[in-house]
Order: C-alpha cells, then sequence, then structure tokens
C-alpha cells in the first residue's frame, strides 16, 4: 500500500480515539483530542500531496480520501452536538450534503460520467476544518466565543449547501452532454 494512502487510513483510524477522549469530559483529554485531530487534519493535506508528487494518485486513495474526510468531520460533529457546542441542523445539514453528493457521484459513475472533486468541496471541508478548531478551543479554554461559534455555523452552512449545489449542477450538465 502507498504512503498517501496509508496516511488517508490512518486519518480515519485516528478518529476512533479522537471522538473517545472529546466525548468524555476532562478537559484534557480533549486537549489529547486536538492534537490527534491537528494531526488528522494535515495528513489529509499531505495525502494528496505525496500522491501527486510520488505520482501515486489512485482510484483507491481518491475514494478512502472522501470516506475518511467524512468518517473524520461527521464523527466530531456529532459528539460536538451531542455535547451541545454545535446546532443540531448544521450536522443535519453537513451529512444530508455529504450523502447526496455521494450519490449523485455514484449514479453519475454508473452513466460512465466522473465529477471529481472541485476546489469548492476542499473549501467546504477547510471551512469545517476551521469550525470545528473553534470549537475544540471554546471546549478546552472556556473561552465565551458563542457568538462567533454560531456565525462560523452559519458560513460553514452556507458554504456546504454550495458546495452541494455546484456537484448537482456539474452533474445535470455532464448528463445532458450524454443524452
Amino acid at each position: 500500500m502507498s504512503i498517501p494512502n496509508l496516511l488517508t487510513l490512518s486519518r480515519i483510524v485516528l478518529t476512533i480515539p479522537l471522538v473517545a477522549l472529546l466525548y468524555y469530559e476532562p478537559k484534557e483529554w480533549a486537549i489529547w483530542s486536538f492534537a490527534i485531530f491537528i494531526i488528522a487534519s494535515v495528513t489529509d493535506y499531505l495525502d494528496g500531496k505525496l500522491a501527486r508528487k510520488l505520482n501515486q494518485v489512485s482510484t483507491l486513495g481518491k475514494f478512502l480520501d472522501q470516506i475518511s474526510d467524512k468518517i473524520l468531520i461527521t464523527s466530531l460533529f456529532l459528539v460536538f452536538m451531542f455535547i451541545g457546542k454545535v446546532n443540531f441542523w448544521l450536522v443535519f445539514l453537513i451529512i444530508f450534503r455529504d450523502t447526496f453528493v455521494s450519490g449523485i457521484r455514484m449514479l453519475a459513475a454508473s452513466e460512465g460520467v466522473i465529477i471529481a472533486a472541485n476546489y469548492f468541496g476542499k473549501f467546504k471541508t477547510v471551512s469545517q476544518i476551521i469550525l470545528l478548531c473553534f470549537l475544540y478551543l471554546q471546549v478546552i479554554t472556556n473561552w465565551d466565543i458563542t457568538a462567533f461559534v454560531i456565525l462560523l455555523q452559519w458560513i460553514v452552512a452556507l458554504i456546504t449547501l454550495f458546495s452541494g449545489i455546484v456537484y448537482v449542477s456539474g452533474y445535470l450538465r455532464n448528463s445532458e452532454r450524454g443524452k
């Protein structure tokens, strides 16, 4: 297995301890969870960069990268929702968008149309990671940044929604060409 794919798989594996550490109350554990999250986020950047540099871009790697991102991000948002730091509607929107876009991509693939990842999807992931960092800071430091976190939730929601619309419109454009 290639190094980029191992990095991607590590993100899936790292999700387990970081969720467990965050879910159980002591602030010290949340600090360890945050540290693991930073490491996992760095692997998200490195896996693709290394795959391109080492000429090891693969279908498996592209698949695992999407899955590992969704496992990591969704798991953390669910925990933050359970501990009362993020709103249900945002978690619902993230899960709905990711599931719908994955379905659209599978449908397109079954029709021989490839809808590649794009900058809007990457921007969505980065915006979600930024929000997660501030949620961690809120838990670890007890800073009262609730208003800022609420604003970030709305920004992330809009970016998440917009990126989903971009994928759907890309599918519709490509499927129209095939007819």
